[in-house]
């Protein structure tokens, strides 16, 4: 049986501990700082300032005015669910899903606002048609302006 002397053995082994984990400290500190570890892309570095995917799984049509929605129906389910992506570059162009769907805006071709009722929204138009999607993707409102019919969707209604 061979002899070793602890006090040696603990010393070696805590040089080589602290020698591994100023090394580890220094590799990570390079990859926050210089992004030397290659972890992916930065979601924000290609200039995206919004994207988000949202389902919506209840629907309801109303009429509406320039005072706001009335003659509402019942919300219901829909069936399948719909599908919706959104993406707003820096410079202002929005690439949009509909439920496979894809559509192309420039920043002329839509608004961004705030409504008191449902928060931050996009608002976008199409020939005689606007198409409102809040941000949070809680509501999504289709607008048939030469029927006057706004059709809502929504995340989760509370029946």
């Amino acid at each position: 049986m061979r002899y070793v002397n602890k006090k040696s053995f603990v010393k070696t082994a805590l040089r080589k501990a602290s020698f591994f984990s100023a090394a580890l400290a220094t590799l990570l500190l390079s990859c926050i700082l210089f992004s030397a570890c290659g972890l992916g892309p930065d979601p924000d570095a290609d200039g995206g300032r919004f994207s988000r995917r949202f389902y919506y799984y209840d629907v309801q049509e109303c009429r509406y005015d320039e005072f706001g929605a009335y003659d509402c129906t019942q919300p219901h389910p829909l069936s399948p669910p719909m599908f919706v992506g959104i993406r707003v570059d820096s410079d202002g162009l929005v690439r949009l899903n509909l439920d496979g769907k894809r559509y192309y805006y420039l920043e002329r071709e839509y608004d961004e606002g705030y409504d008191e009722e449902y928060g931050p929204y996009f608002h976008f138009y199409e020939d005689e048609d606007e198409l409102t999607i809040y941000k949070d993707g809680m509501t999504m409102a289709y607008w048939d302006t030469q029927n006057h019919i706004v059709t809502y969707y929504y995340y989760d209604y509370l029946y």
